[in-house]
């Protein structure tokens, strides 16, 4: 049985599907992630797991900077001033959690990559 995709019956069998698509083709299901809750009294938290994180959940944090590391080598720093969010644009190698004010306010959240 065929599922109608742009008005026309894609069929299959469970073959090999080839494409003109060059580069990679996320899929958005991962094999590894974990759970974080930091209590703010230790900064910085520093997330490097041996997997790469391809999307970051925060559900919990207050006025501190969030610094990432691509796996291209890019390192930037993204204010989070209280905000939770989904992050998931970049491949991250390293998340460090920084408080540069001092406010020691906790962050939680969870990440899933491959």
């Amino acid at each position: 049985m065929g599922v109608e995709q742009f008005s026309q019956e894609v069929r299959g069998s469970g073959g090999i599907l080839a494409t003109s698509t060059q580069g990679t083709v996320e899929t958005d299901n991962y094999a590894h992630g974990d759970g974080f809750d930091f209590d703010g009294t230790a900064y910085p938290y520093t997330l490097n797991p041996a997997a790469t994180i391809q999307e970051l959940v925060l559900t919990k944090s207050g006025n501190i900077d969030m610094e990432v590391t691509t796996t291209g080598g890019d390192t930037f720093t993204v204010p989070l001033a209280g905000n939770v969010g989904a992050f998931d644009k970049w491949e991250m190698d390293i998340v460090t959690f920084r408080d540069p004010s001092g406010t020691a306010s906790p962050i939680a959240g969870g990440w899933a990559g491959e």
